[in-house]
């Protein structure tokens, strides 16, 4: 029962906290979440009506109607007029209704001065690791024998030790050949590739042959696809508006 009782507490006390309004210094963050979240699909990288909210600068320019964002004025903001359905377009479109909160959310953004958040220049976390400048990590200083011939091993191997593990045998020639064809090609080798291998299968040996494998076109067709999916690839932006991309 107490602990029952402690859930509905805190359960309450995160209704009551979602539904205060935005601190005044978390409000463009706020706004621009409310973009990311009812915007962006069509007014990014898409730019319909030449539109692009993803940057303050591109915001305020507008698109075809004009500026999206007047500064300290909401009533008078393109934006505002469309998302309450008083303009000359009503957004955003089909079924997808921003929320009472949402919209005053914008309008105080807008009248407190359309200010980005922590000077991002793009919509969007500036914390996310994409973001981020990479750095580079030093390399666990580990006694791995001859075993550690790069950087990569050793990450590998400090991890494997971390969970009280130790790398497996050396694969035999024919087992390495058929892993590095199916991890860059995603195909099985030639029966005379496999020989060829297993009668020298020496390091040059084994780096012409990832070599030869980089350079091909298959390479590039099963990974490129992988890539493609994250970026969320397409010819067009669906059969209903079929926006060719460019």
């Amino acid at each position: 029962m107490v602990r029952l009782l402690t859930r509905a507490l805190v359960a309450l006390a995160c209704c009551l906290t979602a539904s205060l309004p935005a601190a005044e210094d978390a409000l463009p963050q706020s706004a621009r979440r409310v973009l990311e979240t009812h915007c962006i699909a069509c007014h990014g990288a898409t730019r319909m009506s030449g539109l692009d909210m993803r940057e303050l600068e591109t915001l305020l320019a507008g698109g075809t109607r004009g500026a999206a964002v007047v500064p300290h004025d909401a009533s008078a903001s393109l934006l505002v007029q469309a998302v309450r359905g008083q303009g000359p377009v009503s957004m955003p479109p089909g079924d997808a209704a921003i929320s009472d909160e949402e919209i005053d959310t914008l309008v105080r953004w807008i009248d407190s001065g359309a200010k980005w958040a922590d000077g991002a220049a793009e919509v969007g976390d500036a914390t996310w690791w994409s973001f981020r400048k990479p750095e580079r990590p030093s390399v666990p200083d580990i006694d791995a024998g001859d075993w550690v011939r790069t950087p990569i091993d050793a990450f590998v191997l400090a991890a494997l030790r971390e969970r009280g593990l130790e790398p497996a045998p050396s694969a035999d020639p024919a087992k390495l050949v058929r892993r590095a064809y199916f991890d860059l090609h995603g195909l099985p080798p030639p029966p005379e590739e496999v020989d060829t291998f297993a009668r020298d299968p020496s390091e040059a040996a084994y780096r012409a042959l990832i070599e030869r494998l980089l350079e091909s076109k298959r390479y590039g067709e099963r990974w490129g696809r992988y890539w493609l999916d994250l970026v969320r690839y397409a010819d067009t932006s669906g059969f209903e508006t079929d926006h060719f991309y460019t």
